[in-house]
């Protein structure tokens, strides 16, 4: 064969080749509605995920940060004050700032208008005992606190400079408030539905503010939906996943949804993070 003929061959025969895998990929299904939505969940969730996380983290290092500063002082002293008046205008979801003794009294508090519980004795509550028992931080799930308010809870030990223990600090927060600022500009003009809950069922966060509070397994609102009951015990047991259920809209027909969650939290307590959509 002329060697100067080849190059040519080769090029053309490439070009067919081209041309070919074009036309196969233009014969290509395109992506199902449903695998777009699938996509579409998961970059949202993702970016929740991330974000209340970091939210997290950013209040747990601001609580580590302030009990090292309290740890100079003697807890209840104008330094003390100090330091939890200037935390206490940080962040709209907080309630406040306190610190409390070894013994699980609360010594003092910030704002001024929550100083009214400084001398309750908290040890009896989980997340204190936990501190007491293992000088380190956690985080509470919610629960009624010593203000008579559901919330959670951040804790991190104080250590004077001699590595002695002489209490703890607290932040007292509403997730609700926390996730709203994060959910609310994400899921906007999205057709899905946010929901937070804690592994014992009960909702911290939902796009509808009247679900906040509800006891997923106890609340008769769901009674009658045992589909909805057995996904949300998988919801509860399992760290991330989707799964399908029915449940009565508002004016009361029934309509198919679909959930996808993921997790999230903060020093072993687990918030699952889920988005929801009605099913077409």
């Amino acid at each position: 064969m002329n060697s100067q003929l080849y190059p040519w061959i080769v090029a053309a025969l490439a070009a067919l080749v081209a041309v070919g895998a074009g036309f196969a990929a233009l014969n290509q299904p395109a992506p199902t509605a449903a695998s777009a939505a699938d996509e579409d969940a998961a970059t949202l969730l993702i970016h929740l995920q991330s974000d209340i996380t970091a939210a997290l983290e950013a209040l747990d290092t601001r609580m580590s940060h302030a009990a090292f500063e309290l740890g100079k002082t003697d807890l209840s002293d104008a330094r003390a004050r100090g330091i939890l008046a200037n935390l206490s205008i940080a962040d709209p979801s907080i309630v406040d700032y306190s610190v409390s003794g070894a013994n699980g009294t609360i010594l003092a508090v910030e704002p001024a208008a929550y100083r009214d519980i400084e001398g309750a004795e908290i040890s009896g509550q989980a997340h204190v005992r936990h501190i007491l028992a293992t000088k380190r931080p956690i985080m509470s799930e919610v629960i009624t606190v010593a203000e008579e308010i559901p919330a959670a809870v951040i804790t991190a030990p104080v250590f004077t400079n001699e590595g002695l223990f002489v209490g703890f600090a607290s932040a007292v927060f509403r997730p609700e408030a926390l996730i709203a600022g994060i959910a609310g500009p994400a899921a906007n003009g999205t057709p899905y539905q946010v929901m937070v809950v804690q592994t014992d069922g009960r909702v911290i966060y939902d796009t509808d503010p009247a679900q906040i509070g509800k006891m997923t397994f106890e609340d008769p609102l769901y009674a009658d939906y045992p589909d909805l009951l057995d996904v949300a015990r998988r919801v509860a047991g399992e760290r991330y996943g989707t799964a399908e259920y029915g449940f009565a809209a508002d004016d009361g027909e029934a309509v198919q949804k679909e959930i996808t969650w993921t997790t999230a939290g903060l020093h072993g307590v687990e918030w699952r993070v889920a988005v929801i959509r009605a099913v077409e």
